[in-house]
C-alpha cells in the first residue's frame, strides 16, 4: 500500500528490511515538542536515524551534521531454528517439535539477534534446500539444525549452528539425557543449547565485524570489535576496548550496549589496579552505568554490565541486583549473568546464593573466559567464614586458569599472612610489586570495590606487614 501512495523510487525493500531513500525525503520538524515523541519502531536503523534527528534539533540544525565518513545503520544478526530430524520413532511423535519450540523460545528471549518465527521455518519443510538456500529463502544469517535419536529411556540430541552464507559449521554439540519428565527434559536441553549457541554466535559476529574496514564500521560493529579486548583481561587490551566503545558512542551517543560495557571496562580497570586515577574512573563508570540503564532496554548482557559496573564502584548493590536479576529473567542461560549474580550476592552477604550462582555459571559455560573469576568468587565466599585455606585453594585454581591476572597476588599475600606463612606472603608480595611497580596502600584502597571483602582494615594491615608502603 505504501508503494501506491508514495512517489516512485522513495520506498525500497529486501527480504528483511523496508526503508525510505534518505535523499528523497525531508523531515518536517516545524511543530512544537520533541520530534516524533511517543512513536516507537523497534528497529535499530530507525532508532539511529531518530537519535540523529533529535540531536540535530537540539543543536538547531535542519539536518543532521554529516560525519567524516558515513556509517551504516546497526543491524542485529538473524537466526532460524529449523525442525529437527527425529530418528527411530513414528512420524506422529511430537517430542522433537517440543525441543525445537523450547530452543526457539529460549533464543527468542535474547535481544542480541532476531529469531525467525517457527512458522516460517516450518513452511520450507519438504523443499530439500541446503543451508545457504534456506538462509537466502528465510533472509537469515545463521541456521540452527539438529537430530533427535531415542532408544528406550535414553535420548541423544545433536545440534549445530551453521553460517548461512556458506553452510560452514560454527558450533556443534551432542546432548545425552534420560527420558523422564518430557517437559523438564525439553527445558534442560533448550537451556544447554541456548547457553552454548550464544557465545558461538557472538564470536561469529565479532569475526564478521572484523571483515569491515575499521573506518567504515558502524556502532554495532565497533562495539562487537571491542568485546574480545575487554575479555582479554590485560591492561592494554582493556584500554583498547574502551577506545572502541568510545568510537561506537561517537556515532551513536545513546547506544546502550556501548555505554554499559564502557562502564564495565572502566570499573574493571579500577578493580584490576590498572587505573592511573581510580577514583575518577570509578565516578565515570558509575555515571555511564546510570546513563546506560536508560538505554539498554532488554539487552541482557548490557543489563549485566550495568549491574556489574555498579557493584564494582559503589555500594548500591540493590540497584545491581535489580539489573542482573532482570537480565537472568530474560536470558536464564547467560553464564556471565550468573557469575555476576554470584559476586552481587557475595557483596550482599548471601554466601550460599553466591556459591549456587557460581556453580550455575560454570555449568552453563565450562570454558568461559571468566572461569578464573568464578573460582575467585567461590574463594571469597569462604572469607566470610574465616576459611582461609579453602579460599587460597580457589585463588590458586583461578590463577592457574588465567596466569595474567597478577592483581590476585594481593589476595595470595594477605591469605598467607593470615595463615602464618610469612615466606609465602613475601613471595606473593614481590610478584605483586613486579606487576604493579610503585603500588601503595592508598592506591590499592582507591582501586578496590567499596564492598570487596578484602577492603577492610585487617587486609591492609596484612599488606603493610608484607611490606607494602603507605603512600
Amino acid at each position: 500500500m505504501l508503494r501506491r501512495v508514495l512517489p516512485e523510487g522513495v520506498l525500497d525493500a529486501n527480504r528483511q528490511l523496508v526503508w525510505l531513500d534518505p535523499t528523497a525525503v525531508v523531515a518536517d520538524k516545524s511543530g512544537s515538542g520533541v520530534f516524533l515523541e511517543g512513536f516507537d519502531l523497534a528497529t535499530e536503523g530507525f532508532e539511529d536515524w531518530l537519535r540523529e534527528m533529535r540531536q540535530a534539533e537540539r543543536l538547531g540544525s535542519a539536518t543532521p551534521v554529516a560525519t567524516a565518513a558515513p556509517h551504516r545503520a546497526r543491524r542485529l544478526p538473524s537466526l532460524a531454528v529449523l525442525p529437527f530430524e527425529e530418528i527411530g520413532v513414528a512420524a506422529t511423535d511430537m517430542f522433537a517439535d517440543g525441543v525445537v519450540e523450547e530452543i526457539t523460545g529460549a533464543l527468542g528471549r535474547v535481544h542480541e539477534f532476531h529469531v525467525i518465527a517457527r512458522q516460517s521455518a516450518i513452511a520450507i519443510i519438504g523443499e530439500h534446500l541446503d543451508v545457504p538456500q534456506v538462509a537466502e529463502r528465510l533472509g537469515v544469517d545463521y541456521v540452527v539444525e539438529g537430530t533427535v535419536r531415542r532408544a528406550d529411556d535414553r535420548v541423544r540430541i545433536s545440534v549445530q549452528l551453521v553460517e548461512g552464507r556458506d553452510g560452514r559449521t560454527i558450533w556443534t554439540e551432542r546432548f545425552d539425557d534420560r527420558l523422564d519428565d518430557l517437559f523438564a527434559l525439553q527445558d534442560r536441553v533448550a537451556g544447554q543449547v541456548a547457553g552454548q549457541i550464544l557465545p558461538s554466535l557472538r564470536n561469529a559476529e565479532i569475526a564478521r565485524a572484523r571483515t569491515t574496514p575499521p573506518e567504515s564500521r558502524n556502532a554495532y560493529e565497533l562495539f562487537l570489535t571491542g568485546l574480545p579486548h575487554m575479555w582479554a583481561h590485560q591492561r592494554k587490551s582493556n584500554a583498547r576496548a574502551i577506545d572502541l566503545f568510545d568510537r561506537a558512542l561517537s556515532i551513536a551517543p545513546d547506544y546502550g550496549p556501548a555505554l554499559a560495557h564502557k562502564a564495565w571496562a572502566l570499573a574493571q580497570q579500577c578493580s584490576y589496579i590498572w587505573s592511573d586515577n581510580p577514583l575518577a574512573d570509578k565516578a565515570e563508570a558509575l555515571r555511564l552505568a546510570q546513563q546506560a540503564a536508560q538505554f539498554v532496554g532488554e539487552h541482557a548482557p548490557s543489563m549485566v554490565a550495568v549491574g556489574a559496573a555498579v557493584d564494582l564502584v559503589s555500594t548500591d548493590h540493590d540497584f545491581s541486583r535489580t539489573f542482573i536479576d532482570r537480565a537472568l529473567a530474560i536470558d536464564p542461560n547467560c553464564a556471565w549473568g550468573w557469575m555476576r549474580r554470584g559476586w552481587n550476592r557475595h557483596y550482599l552477604g548471601e554466601t550460599e546464593e553466591a556459591r549456587l550462582s557460581f556453580d550455575r555459571a560454570e555449568a552453563l559455560s565450562p570454558l568461559d573466559p571468566f572461569l578464573f573469576n568464578i573460582e575467585f568468587g567461590r574463594g571469597v565466599t569462604y572469607l566470610h567464614e574465616d576459611r582461609f585455606e579453602e579460599c587460597l585453594k580457589h585463588f590458586k585454581r583461578g590463577m592457574a586458569l588465567s596466569p595474567g591476572v597478577e592483581w590476585a597476588y594481593r589476595f595470595i599475600a594477605s591469605l598467607n599472612i593470615r595463615l602464618g606463612r610469612q615466606a609465602d606472603a613475601e613471595e606473593a608480595y614481590r610478584k605483586l610489586l613486579a606487576a604493579y611497580p610503585g603500588l601503595t596502600v592508598r592506591k590499592l584502597s582507591d582501586s578496590l570495590p567499596p564492598s570487596a571483602v578484602e577492603n577492610r582494615q585487617e587486609f591492609y594491615d596484612a599488606m603493610r606487614r608484607a611490606g607494602l608502603p603507605e603512600e
